[in-house]
């Protein structure tokens, strides 16, 4: 049996098994042996006494007497079972089970796996899991279980059998890691790892299989961004730029360049005229102005012969970039267009042409410019905004259109060094860390329900100013979470406050719909704008001076603090507003730590460090795969060593040597997916 191999090869895995473990995403072997426990069971044996309803234990008893059934107010049929661990009576209780009772007899020796409680002085071990065991012929049980996620229909203890059946019958688990770096960096294994992070000897081995198993994630992960990386900027560069002279874009500038979009600025011009094609993520906060850079490097592409092409993760993004960059660009007789769904076929076959035959120098859009029938005279640089919504998939699209171009990454999220060294591993990176002058800071305040009345009657005096509101939801219609939502919300506020016109946005509208609110917003018809996190990024409203988010313990503090951002892009005071009731004490410390924090490096760390990276990243990435055991924040030592171990088998050329042909091998199975 090998790793590619069906799950339904595994002694015991039938038809009906194998549909709930493919619920698991299990298919393969492979899958079996990398779908790792969540936790871990210590099955040290435990009196009664030492036992608690917080954490599962093993008790090894002998049953004292026949099994009793009674019946609860509810109907539920309950099964005692009394037993005596050679200290404590107690019993085994088991719910709408009466078959069960026929399973125990006076004086057999059975080990209890689960939670205890006291009730009116008696131990009672709830639903355990249970097994016999002969004075003679004593159990084998392992001193530390694994706890898997399950499905419906599937038992640990079933699943448990599977993965051991899986580890006995697979004929080689190939070990991909050379022996160098396995002696360098004291590894175990793969075989040993995978054997101990299911099956631990001990709590010692069960640290060194995740240390292997992790350090495996990490390097494999780093070799693919950085074979990535070499592949996009090439060995030499194929554009020259010769002029470099930005004093006729900046002269046309209504404001002068802060320090640091000049040093960006800067680090720019030096990739342009390096070797090798640029290939940097440019990361700034709220409101730095990094449109203005973007416009920049389109100029010094344009002027140099080349094609710029600006992508947008929506259509609402890209048409804000069109008229921004129109407006900074055209003065220099460069032509700019924009490319998205839905525009009539006549303009769509001229622009096309334009963009074919070198007309148009600079194009927007969305995925719409990846389309196949897109094709570019010299397309030299690529933009793309709002790196984390695209992925190295859809970048690479793009790149194949283009003649070797420079690529420049815009992020608005601020992302934690330790996090962007592995996520944006195949960039350089360049951050923004001034704000143009003249911006506001915005008052943050967290406020109960019973605040509610007042905060939306602050909406109303904001509104009667000749101001615009921002309201954000969670979610989009009525749920079973309790959560306010856009539909409803919308319609109570239209509803209390009748003179206030009031539009609804959420994903599931229909596009049209979704662009005729925006745009009334943006023009000023709608004063109040009810929407879901659709609004999050980029959407520039000079006269929104209040954001309320409802629920604020449902977002991340990276994520209100892009909210936030909607408002206080002029000189009008701003506030945001930040409605919750929650009484878990880490929601509350986030809230507060947003009411005296407008850093959004400081804010994403401190976010990365309370809730994790998988909760920090919110949905799996598009491109980037999944670590499973990996932890960017607990991890951090470990990935700076295996970056340069990355960067010296790379540099090095040692995938081409015999000894790291199966690593190369897994290597180019990852690269597959992203």
């Amino acid at each position: 049996m090998y790793l590619s191999s069906e799950i339904k090869n595994i002694k015991g895995v039938g038809p009906a098994r194998a549909k709930l473990l493919n619920r698991l995403g299990i298919k393969t072997i492979e899958d079996v042996l990398f779908f790792f426990p969540r936790d871990y069971l210590d099955l040290t044996p435990l009196k009664f006494s030492q036992g608690s309803e917080e954490k599962i234990g093993v008790f090894p008893c002998i049953v004292k007497d026949s099994a009793v059934e009674k019946r609860a107010k509810s109907q539920i049929r309950i099964t005692l079972v009394p037993v005596f661990d050679g200290k404590n009576n107690g019993h085994a209780v088991f719910f709408n089970q009466p078959y069960i009772s026929r399973s125990f007899r006076r004086g057999d020796r059975l080990l209890l796996i689960g939670k205890v409680r006291r009730n009116y002085g008696e131990y009672e071990i709830i639903s355990p899991e249970w097994q016999k065991f002969d004075k003679n012929n004593p159990i084998v049980i392992d001193k530390i279980s694994p706890i898997y996620p399950l499905t419906k229909g599937l038992s640990q203890k079933v699943l448990r059998q599977v993965v051991k059946n899986a580890l006995i019958e697979i004929s080689e688990i190939r070990e991909i890691l050379p022996g160098d770096i396995i002696k360098r960096f004291n590894l175990i294994s793969r075989k040993e790892a995978l054997n101990n992070i299911h099956f631990p000897e001990s709590f010692k081995m069960l640290e060194r299989a995740r240390t292997r198993l992790i350090f495996e994630e990490l390097l494999l992960f780093q070799l693919a961004m950085a074979i990535i990386r070499r592949e996009f900027i090439g060995d030499k560069r194929i554009n020259t730029y010769v002029n470099f002279d930005i004093k006729p874009f900046l002269s046309t500038l209504p404001f002068t360049l802060t320090s640091g979009q000049e040093r960006v600025i800067g680090d720019i011009i030096s990739d342009l005229k390096s070797e090798h094609n640029m290939n940097r993520l440019v990361q700034g906060d709220v409101g730095s102005g990094k449109t203005v850079v973007a416009g920049i490097a389109l100029y010094l592409a344009v002027k140099n012969g080349l094609q710029g092409a600006f992508m947008a993760p929506t259509e609402i993004l890209a048409e804000q970039h069109f008229r921004t960059l129109k407006k900074f660009l055209s003065y220099h007789g460069i032509k700019v267009d924009i490319l998205k769904g839905g525009i009539p076929r006549a303009e769509r076959d001229r622009i096309l042409e334009d963009l074919k035959k070198g007309s148009t120098d600079v194009i927007v859009g969305t995925h719409a410019i990846i389309q196949q029938d897109v094709e570019f005279y010299k397309l030299g640089m690529v933009i793309t905004d709002e790196q984390h919504r695209f992925g190295v998939k859809q970048r690479q699209e793009l790149i194949k259109k283009g003649h070797h171009p420079d690529i420049l990454v815009m992020s608005a999220t601020p992302i934690p060094r330790t996090l962007a060294m592995v996520l944006y591993s195949d960039l350089d990176i360049s951050i923004i860390d001034t704000v143009p002058p003249g911006r506001q800071k915005v008052d943050t305040y967290v406020a109960g329900n019973d605040m509610r009345k007042r905060v939306y009657d602050f909406m109303a005096q904001e509104v009667e100013k000749g101001h615009q509101v921002f309201v954000v939801c969670p979610a989009v219609e009525e749920n079973d979470l309790n959560v306010s939502n856009v539909e409803d919300l919308g319609a109570q506020l239209k509803k209390e406050y009748p003179a206030l016109k009031i539009g609804v946005l959420h994903g599931k509208m229909k596009s049209d719909d979704k662009d005729r609110i925006l745009k009334e917003f943006l023009s000023r018809k709608v004063q109040v704008l009810v929407a879901t996190t659709v609004v999050e990024v980029g959407v520039d409203v000079p006269c929104a001076t209040l954001i309320i988010v409802e629920n604020a313990e449902r977002f991340g503090m990276a994520q209100l603090h892009q909210l936030r951002g909607r408002v206080g892009r002029s000189q009008l005071k701003s506030y945001c507003i930040l409605l919750s009731d929650s009484k878990d004490e880490n929601a509350r410390a986030r809230l507060k730590y947003l009411m005296k924090s407008h850093d959004g490096f400081e804010i994403s760390q401190m976010d990365l460090e309370m809730r994790g990276p998988g909760e920090f990243l919110g949905v799996r990435q598009h491109g980037f795969f999944e670590f499973k055991l990996a932890n960017l924040v607990r991890d951090v030592k470990m990935l700076e060593s295996i970056k340069q171990l990355a960067s010296e088998i790379t540099e090095k050329g040692y995938l081409l040597l015999p000894e790291y042909k199966d690593l190369a091998e897994e290597l180019n199975e990852k690269i597959k997916i992203l």
